[in-house]
């Protein structure tokens, strides 16, 4: 553990809490006593960055907002207390045709499920129970273009994603790697979800550049994640974390793992076990 810490950045989903539910109450209660000793925390979600991000605070009823939020798995950045942000560059809308046009074949042969986001656009290809169950939780209408790859691209985006089981999954990661070398870079975000976005963005730079903004070393910042889109983000941190219910490959590369799950408060069981309740560790 580290014996100084500045900022602690926490994945959402999965992470802090299941797909759209309350904090536990033990990891509300983590949070205010570090917001109370001056610790900046932030959120690092695959989310773009939004309202409803920015107000996560009132929806957990901790009684302050976050500090800052990196969004798009590090392609959006927000601070709050300097009332700065970045966003990175959206696909092109001939991108976004080529990129579907090369991978129709696999798309078409094992029904992968599409979705995007950016520019407010709802179109989707082959409906999966996922999306049904996001657009159910997000009250966001979903349009069926599936075959469609004019009608899918109408504007620019910053990401795809792509639900299908992990041989298929694997299959487009490998293909994006050999026909774009480098351009984009695929990400799991969920066990069957990868998406697909420009290269040199992640959570673990996003956190680099909020430090740079604020003048704060890394080594002074601790990170909780619990799958792949989160590994940059343990390693570029002073003190990594894994949820005990995470990736087995991110909990290879954490300093360390929780004693419990996601739902059962995993962060907030963490922070007082091993933060709060440490004496070496100064704020």
């Amino acid at each position: 553990m580290i014996n100084k810490i500045k900022v602690l950045a926490a994945d959402v989903d999965m992470t802090l809490s299941s797909k759209s539910s309350p904090l536990p109450k033990i990891t509300i209660q983590a949070l205010q006593e570090l917001h109370n000793r001056g610790v900046k925390l932030g959120l690092a979600t695959g989310r773009k960055i939004t309202e409803m991000e920015k107000t996560k605070g009132i929806f957990w009823k901790l009684g302050f907002e976050f500090d800052f939020i990196i969004g798009m798995n590090g392609g959006m950045i927000y601070d709050r207390n300097l009332d700065k942000t970045f966003t990175m560059d959206m696909m092109s809308i001939e991108e976004m045709k080529e990129v579907l046009t090369f991978l129709m074949p696999i798309i078409e042969e094992n029904k992968v499920s599409i979705n995007v986001e950016g520019n407010q656009l709802r179109n989707v290809m082959n409906i999966s129970e996922d999306l049904l169950d996001m657009s159910k939780r997000r009250n966001i209408p979903l349009i069926d273009k599936t075959g469609d790859i004019d009608g899918f691209c109408e504007k620019p985006v910053y990401k795809f994603l792509f639900r299908t089981d992990p041989e298929t999954t694997q299959l487009i990661r490998d293909q994006v790697e050999i026909q774009y070398k480098g351009k984009y870079q695929t990400i799991e975000t969920f066990p069957g979800t990868i998406e697909l976005m420009y290269s040199g963005f992640s959570k673990g730079r996003g956190l680099e550049m909020y430090c740079e903004w604020n003048q704060i070393h890394l080594e002074n910042t601790i990170a909780f994640g619990d799958n792949e889109n989160d590994n940059s983000l343990l390693l570029t941190s002073g003190w990594g974390v894994c949820l005990k219910d995470g990736n087995p490959n991110t909990k290879a590369l954490a300093d360390d793992i929780t004693d419990y799950d996601c739902l059962d408060g995993g962060v907030g069981h963490y922070i007082f076990d091993h933060i709060l309740n440490n004496k070496d560790v100064e704020f």
